[in-house]
């Protein structure tokens, strides 16, 4: 990995920390701002792995190779299968989610919130993301900037890979191809919809962490420093080397 690849995401590292230090935040922030950039950056990754699979969806039905009296059923098929991920992963990272608030909110309490409204939102993303703009961008919201910067490749990868995989055309088969090795196949088989959940599993191993540090009563910024390295440092690139194939269509 080069400097120039690993430089965005080092910048940001360090102003979401030097951020933290000149605000003040205490471990209650902590836990919130993590929160907080699990479920945006986790769910816009989803939205942008849907959105880029509809896009891309449609430019392969219409296109002059595909059989038009299969398109409409084509049509119908692709939008049920996106209408269904679309409420399944809702449903299910964002109930990961309020699960996760109903319980840090008996450990770290806000002052904003007078009572516990994230128990009711189990099960209704809708009311999640009311609690979420309602709450918590206000308090939090610029935290995300440094996440995004961090995390950008896999927000609005797919989507531009998507727009690329158009721009380049389709031609025989349709068949999207990869470099020949079972490391990029394995990558591009489990990447798409694990991603947003890797931050979901830090989440559960870092309850335990913010539960601890409550029970020492620490709230320290070498706290947040600690934490915040194991959930946003990408550690990934300095123990991965430059892949420089690109995807191609045949």
């Amino acid at each position: 990995m080069t400097i120039k690849n690993f430089l965005p995401e080092l910048v940001a590292f360090l102003l979401g920390i030097s951020a933290v230090y000149f605000l003040k935040w205490t471990t209650t922030d902590l836990v919130w701002s993590l929160w907080l950039s699990s479920l945006v950056i986790g769910y816009l990754t989803i939205l942008s792995i849907i959105f880029a699979g509809v896009y891309f969806g449609f430019y392969v039905i219409f296109h002059s190779d595909f059989p038009e009296k299969d398109r409409v059923k084509a049509v119908v098929i692709g939008g049920l299968v996106a209408l269904f991920l679309l409420g399944f992963f809702s449903l299910h990272f964002c109930g990961f989610h309020s699960g996760h608030a109903a319980f840090l909110i008996s450990f770290f309490p806000l002052k904003e919130i007078s009572s516990d409204p994230f128990g009711d939102s189990f099960g209704n993303p809708f009311k999640l993301w009311k609690i979420v703009f309602q709450y918590m961008m206000p308090l939090y919201g610029i935290f995300l900037i440094a996440p995004i910067i961090m995390e950008r490749k896999n927000i609005f990868g797919p989507l531009l890979d998507a727009i690329q995989l158009v721009r380049e055309g389709i031609k025989g088969d349709l068949v999207k191809t990869y470099p020949n090795t079972p490391d990029t196949k394995k990558r591009a088989l489990q990447d798409p919809f694990a991603r947003p959940y890797v931050n979901v599993i830090k989440m559960h191993g870092l309850i335990f962490f913010f539960g601890f540090c409550h029970w020492l009563k620490v709230d320290s910024f070498v706290v947040y420093v600690v934490v915040y390295s194991v959930y946003f440092f990408p550690w990934r690139i300095l123990s991965r080397k430059d892949d420089n194939s690109v995807a191609v269509i045949t």
